[in-house]
């Protein structure tokens, strides 16, 4: 992801790849009803709402439902994924809704439009992510609300495990914060409103768990894309975090990993609305 309104010393790259298996395993799969969960309660029908990071916009389909008829707009800085939604949008025939490509560093919209701003897995991958959350609050009306949901990579659960796997999970941490992200950031939920100028807010934390056969199965390719793909064993390989050989286990490790009859992988996620 290189944000262009940013400074060219200061660019981020995007640590999933648009297209692969992120994107057709795990993020198209995502709801509202499921991911949206601790905002849903505070939105109402007719409400304005603007999605930052909508991706494949399966997030934000629910979230056009649920303020229906109110107008919700996705914004994405890849092309890619902003053509996947609206495909994804058409298809539902929702009509309140549209996506358009930008930066969340600079909305392109006017100050106060908004009743509601909303963003899920985005800002744990900025460099700086209180400028996107000052750029929400700014496009907010005086009572808007804003939730935002990230995920601590570092809270997780992959077992069963072992020193393979466990270094692999490393190496992926590694290069998460090598693209410019921070892997532990959503604990930071609520202290990133504070500093972006929002005062009463409220906090949240909730599990995405795999833990079926079923479950890990479909899970399998977005581990090994995210693990052991070309671009993060490249790194590796580049950095000294692991060799050749050490990859090429990890790919062997977690396929045996996704076989066993017990595997299990859960994610911890931070979340917190705050009132402008």
């Amino acid at each position: 992801m290189t944000d262009k309104t940013r400074p060219s010393n200061d660019q981020e790259s995007y640590v999933h790849r648009y297209g692969g298996a992120a994107t057709k395993q795990v993020f198209s799969g995502r709801t509202a009803e499921k991911h949206a969960a601790f905002f849903l309660p505070y939105l109402k029908p007719g409400m304005s709402l603007l999605d930052c990071g909508s991706g494949p916009g399966s997030i934000t389909a629910g979230l056009a439902k649920a303020v229906s008829p109110g107008e919700v707009t996705g914004i994405e800085i890849e092309a890619s994924q902003v053509e996947l939604a609206r495909e994804n949008a058409a298809k539902l025939g929702l009509a309140n809704i549209k996506f358009e490509q930008g930066s969340a560093y600079k909305l392109p919209y006017p100050d106060d439009q908004f009743d509601a701003v909303f963003s899920h897995a985005m800002l744990e991958h900025l460099r700086e992510p209180v400028l996107v959350v000052k750029e929400m609050r700014r496009v907010l009306k005086p009572g808007g609300i804003v939730g935002i949901r990230c995920a601590n990579m570092r809270m997780r659960l992959l077992a069963p495990s072992d020193e393979t796997l466990d270094l692999a999970y490393e190496i992926y941490l590694k290069y998460r914060q090598h693209c410019g992200g921070n892997p532990a950031f959503g604990r930071e939920c609520r202290t990133l409103l504070r500093e972006a100028g929002f005062t009463e807010t409220i906090g949240t934390a909730s599990c995405d768990t795999w833990g079926t056969q079923q479950a890990t199965q479909a899970f399998l390719p977005f581990l090994l894309d995210e693990l052991t793909g070309s671009e993060i064993r490249k790194t590796a390989i580049e950095k000294g975090w692991a060799d050749q050989t050490q990859m090429d286990k990890a790919v062997t490790a977690i396929n045996e990993w996704g076989e066993h009859p017990d595997a299990i992988f859960a994610l911890v996620w931070f979340e917190a609305v705050a009132w402008k």
